[in-house]
């Protein structure tokens, strides 16, 4: 370990003074094993990252739960301190300040009787008639929503409030299949025993991407630099991959997460 990581993660576990570090409030909703309700408790990666910082900073972050769609728009409306798991877009940079602690990428999910081997959605668009429902306020890449506005067109997309519908729907065969990354699609069909009825493949239009967590720029700059190297930290010294491990698995989570977490520390900011 060198001398300047060290020296982070030291910093990472010295709490800035109370009146230093105002209560956050954190936008979370339904994303399968990056967030999720348990009773009334909420569970999930990115919670246990929150509370992981809220540890080491002692700086107080209060989880609120939000449809997808909502929780952007209360974060644009400065409403929000943090958001839950999210992709990078110019408009959220426009807004906050992005760290990254993991990688994504979505996956093609169809009931076994519509799967086949698609290695790009543009195939499954040209040469299947499977119905896909998929969740408002996700971003995809361009090449992604490209097909997906291609599947509307053609009648065979809607767009739904959250993953507990879709795969409601899925289930009760008003719809065939989504798209969605492991840690969503893997929580919802262990929760409906859909295990064995579905198929997930990765597709050419998904390319894997960090995944991260935004800071409103209206947060104090210390405040925000608190965050970025206690979020530094946590990657860095193994225990975000201890969390992905604690609910997804050792056999999934090395299909996400790299052994070599360089990029993902060199993406946050300073």
């Amino acid at each position: 370990m060198t001398r300047r990581l060290t020296t982070v993660l030291l910093a990472s576990l010295l709490p800035l003074p109370a009146a230093a570090c105002p209560p956050a409030r954190a936008g979370i909703s339904d994303l399968g094993y990056a967030s999720y309700r348990d009773g009334a408790a909420f569970r999930g990666t990115t919670v246990d990252l929150l509370q992981e910082i809220q540890r080491r900073t002692g700086c107080p972050i209060n989880l609120e739960w939000f449809p997808r769609g909502r929780l952007y728009a209360q974060f644009f409306s400065r409403q929000l301190e943090i958001t839950g798991t999210s992709v990078r877009t110019p408009e959220r940079d426009r807004q906050g300040v992005w760290l990254p602690y993991a990688y994504t990428h979505f996956e093609l999910v169809l009931v076994n009787g519509q799967a086949r081997k698609f290695h790009t959605l543009a195939e499954f668009v040209d040469g299947s008639t499977a119905r896909l429902n998929v969740t408002r306020g996700i971003a995809y890449a361009p090449a992604t929503q490209a097909q997906m506005d291609r599947l509307q067109k053609l009648g065979r997309l809607e767009y739904v409030n959250d993953y507990g519908v879709v795969f409601r729907k899925i289930q009760a065969g008003r719809a065939e299949g989504t798209l969605a990354p492991p840690a969503i699609h893997v929580l919802h069909r262990r929760q409906l025993n859909m295990m064995d009825g579905m198929t997930s493949t990765q597709f050419a239009e998904s390319p894997r991407t960090l995944v991260g967590i935004y800071v409103s720029k209206s947060v104090p700059q210390q405040v925000l630099l608190t965050y970025a190297e206690a979020t530094r930290a946590i990657v860095a010294d193994g225990t975000m991959k201890k969390i992905y491990e604690r609910y997804l698995g050792e056999e999934i989570t090395r299909q996400l997460y790299p052994a070599d977490v360089r990029d993902i520390l060199d993406a946050i900011p300073r």
